[in-house]
């Protein structure tokens, strides 16, 4: 047949005319790729027998390069590899060029897909998120492609394993960090364009913790969080008080005549005598004798009414500090996309009276909610339970037994800050924070704290409110201040265990059920042993990258000493080993599913799934000490917070095994350790349940459980809750309920189809994603909506 007349049918259906030149190319270039030069007429006759053997008028390149490889194949295999290999090497890159090109169509015309839904707290269809969703697309094909080794950056695109926040890889930074927020208040800290002086009052203090919060988070790519909170704003409202109580004295003195002191020394002997803003006999007696003893004429009356005055003032001033802190982290946008801070507070333990009234304060703010009484998203807060601080069996018996005296302030606990755990109890039934962090549990102590010592705070540990827990350190002590999670990568359990299920029938053909699973499991805490390694070997490849990077990358938190130890380094030094306190995690999801695969059921129903599961954790644990002992490095498990993770390791086993029911059926793997969001199992026993996962899971976890109806009903129910998890050694819980708002006139409750008050269809429907909230179900992705849709309650 005359080649002349033959039409080509290109991959995208076009046709063009036949070229004997393109084979002669690109033969010619396998030849050039095995090291032969000197073959163009073979080159030549292979194309040559090519064009001969067409018979018909239209062809396709994929039918054309088969033919040229079954000719090469009999002339030289050796060649025919390399042709074969440069065939695929340009598929996958077409491909991805492809892939891409989709991607990049569906931010143009903001479809709602799961690229632009990933992150539940970006709005990806503003200019500024989709200049964020169009750069992390890149950047991922950028970080797998020139900065990953290739085996590891191979497990991640298979779905093996799951490389975190891949699109920030390039840019050495690292995940989250709690601050020493003390710190930073007393040495000043310094911006961009000037520094910031110590505050002065409690307004000033929120102000300047949210600015913080702002500036470090264009730093890194995760959350940021307060260790301690109440203790770190209590200076700011005893200066408050201060001032109001000095500028009271003043104006007392003036309206009075006589004897009075200028204003900076009056300061100077409020600072002296007036050690706390408790109106107490001592510290009122001191004040008084000190002003008289200066020569002002003041009535003892008149020092008690001033003081009353001073305190209620600062009251309100620190309610208003709080309200406008909530405020402005749910407004004040960090980065692209309308992003806020993923910002966290831990809080509790500070007795002091000016610490509680911050908390106080900040909870009373928190149930008004935003402008039109919306549940603010951000911060999340976690309430620090404490045996001896905000807890007793003594003050829970108390409480239970007549709740709504608790709630009133009628009863008088045995421990100081009892009746704030009851008060954040009454505002998670309405607000869905605060989360709780129990103290007590073993893993969870440290062996250096005191009651009685003012430092305890350092001691305690502090998490992220997605769950990342930073607190072992083999470089310094054990505490959470000033150091971060660097990076995290999580395995795809489920595929592990269909993998195994697999070769355990291979090995046993008779199909003894227990045989195949016995034989299954081993296979499996085998597959586990060997990821995780794998994993290991990953995350310290991407820290000795990060290691690297220079410190002026990172102007505020390191010439801040916001991550300790920065502060020491000059602008061009590298970070290097101030990155060794930072924290690595393996982590893991879909514990569930992969129980499912080999036993047929979950881990909820199973004792036997439930110890294969717990013994494929403890597996990972003994990498994580092999791998501290190997490289000096904090690693550690971490049970992975999956938002898009759930949906993605879900797609791809689907696309690879098949349907597998209860594992690959449904849109989303569940959550790490998590019992199945459908079983039905009781309050008590999903706690149980789930408990012993806490222990060993030190790098973050979480353990919630989802009520029905309206939580703000009956409050004493979350204050039993978290007795159970107490009790039963849970690191840190949640507890979700429905919170659902009517965009239309704000009425707020549980609402289903339509509001009851004005039968608007428009309805703010509030949900817990991974730990921290989302201002509506709409914008989570698709797996995370599922899994939603799923979610049993609790009872």
């Amino acid at each position: 047949m005359d080649y002349t007349q033959i039409s080509i049918i290109k991959r995208d259906g076009k046709t063009e005319p036949f070229s004997l030149d393109k084979i002669v190319r690109a033969i010619t270039k396998a030849f050039r790729a095995g090291g032969i030069t000197d073959e163009g007429q073979a080159v030549e006759q292979i194309a040559s027998d090519v064009a001969a053997a067409i018979t018909k008028a239209e062809i396709s390149v994929e039918e054309i390069q088969d033919m040229v490889e079954e000719r090469l194949m009999k002339r030289n295999p050796s060649i025919a590899k390399r042709y074969i290999i440069y065939r695929e090497w340009r598929n996958v890159e077409r491909d991805r060029r492809s892939s891409i090109k989709s991607v990049m169509d569906g931010i143009v015309t903001v479809e709602k897909n799961d690229i632009n839904l990933s992150n539940a707290n970006m709005s990806s269809h503003t200019p500024a998120g989709q200049m964020m969703t169009f750069a992390s697309e890149i950047t991922k094909d950028y970080a797998l492609k020139y900065l990953v080794g290739v085996r590891h950056g191979r497990a991640h695109r298979d779905g093996d394993i799951h490389i975190h926040d891949l699109d920030y890889y390039p840019t050495k930074t690292t995940t989250c960090i709690q601050y020493d927020l003390g710190d930073i208040y007393e040495r000043g800290f310094s911006t961009k364009n000037g520094s910031v002086r110590t505050p002065q009052s409690i307004q000033s203090y929120a102000t300047l913790a949210t600015i913080v919060f702002q500036t470090n988070q264009n730093e890194q790519h995760g959350g940021q969080s307060i260790p301690a909170f109440d203790h770190f704003m209590a200076p700011g409202v005893l200066k408050t008080f201060r001032r109001h109580l000095t500028d009271m004295t003043l104006f007392l003195c003036g309206v009075r005549g006589g004897v009075t002191l200028e204003r900076a020394e009056l300061k100077a002997l409020v600072a002296e005598h007036v050690p706390t803003i408790e109106p107490c006999e001592t510290a009122v007696g001191r004040l008084f004798a000190a002003l008289r003893q200066s020569g002002v004429e003041v009535a003892d009356e008149d020092i008690r009414r001033i003081w009353r005055q001073a305190y209620d003032t600062t009251r309100r001033e620190t309610h208003q500090a709080m309200e406008g802190f909530i405020h402005n982290l749910n407004t004040m946008h960090s980065r692209g996309g309308n992003q806020v801070v993923f910002s966290s507070v831990n809080y509790g333990t500070d007795f002091s009276p000016e610490g509680r009234m911050v908390i106080r304060e900040l909870l009373s703010a928190t149930i008004e909610g935003l402008g039109h009484g919306e549940v603010p998203v951000f911060p999340i807060q976690i309430f620090k339970v404490k045996e001896g601080v905000s807890w007793s069996e003594e003050d829970y018996a108390a409480a239970v037994k007549d709740f709504d005296k608790a709630l009133a302030g009628e009863i008088k606990f045995k421990t100081p800050n009892f009746d704030l755990l009851i008060e954040a109890c009454r505002t998670t039934s309405v607000a869905l924070f605060p989360n709780f962090m129990f103290l007590d549990a073993p893993f969870n102590r440290h062996e250096k704290w005191r009651i009685d010592d003012p430092d305890r705070f350092r001691y305690e540990v502090a998490t992220m409110g997605c769950r990342t827990r930073v607190f072992e350190n083999l470089h310094g002590e054990k505490s959470s201040w000033g150091r971060g999670n660097l990076s995290f990568t999580s395995m795809n359990l489920p595929r592990l265990a269909i993998e195994a299920m697999r070769e355990a029938g291979d090995m046993i053909p008779d199909g003894n059920k227990h045989a195949i699973r016995k034989e299954a499991r081993e296979i499996f805490l085998e597959s586990v042993r060997k990821t995780a390694t794998m994993m290991a070997e990953q995350l310290y490849e991407r820290y000795c990258f990060q290691r690297t990077a220079l410190a002026r990358q990172f102007p505020f938190m390191m010439s801040n000493d916001v991550w300790k130890g920065g502060g020491r380094l000059q602008p061009n030094d590298e970070v290097g080993d101030v990155l060794k306190h930072g924290t690595l995690g393996i982590g893991f999801i879909g514990g569930h599913n992969a129980m499912v695969a080999i036993y047929g059921e979950g881990h909820a129903t199973s004792k036997e799934a439930w110890q294969t599961l717990y013994d494929a954790v403890t597996v990972m644990n003994r990498v994580v000490e092999e791998y501290k002992a190997k490289y000096g490095l904090n690693y550690s498990v971490l049970a992975t917070p999956a938002e898009g993770l759930s949906g993605r390791f879900t797609r791809m086993d689907r696309k690879r095994y098949g349907e597998i029911p209860g594992v690959t059926d449904r849109d989303y793997y569940v959550n790490s350790f998590h019992v199945d969001v459908r079983e039905p199992v009781s309050i008590v026993e999903k706690i149980r349940l789930e408990a012993p996962f806490h222990a060993i899971t030190r790098g973050g976890h979480i353990t919630y459980v989802e009520l029905d109806g309206e939580a703000r009903k009956n409050p004493v129910a979350i204050l039993k809750i978290v007795k159970v998890m107490q009790d039963e050694g849970i690191g840190y819980g949640s507890i979700n309920h429905p919170i659902d708002t009517c965009r239309k006139c704000g009425h707020r409750g549980v609402i289903y189809s339509k509001c009851p008050v004005c039968g608007s269809d428009d309805i703010l429907r509030m949900r817990r994603i991974t730990g921290y909230l989302t201002g509506s179900l709409e914008s989570w992705n698709s797996a995370k909506q599922a899994e939603e849709r799923d979610r049993v309650k609790h009872r």
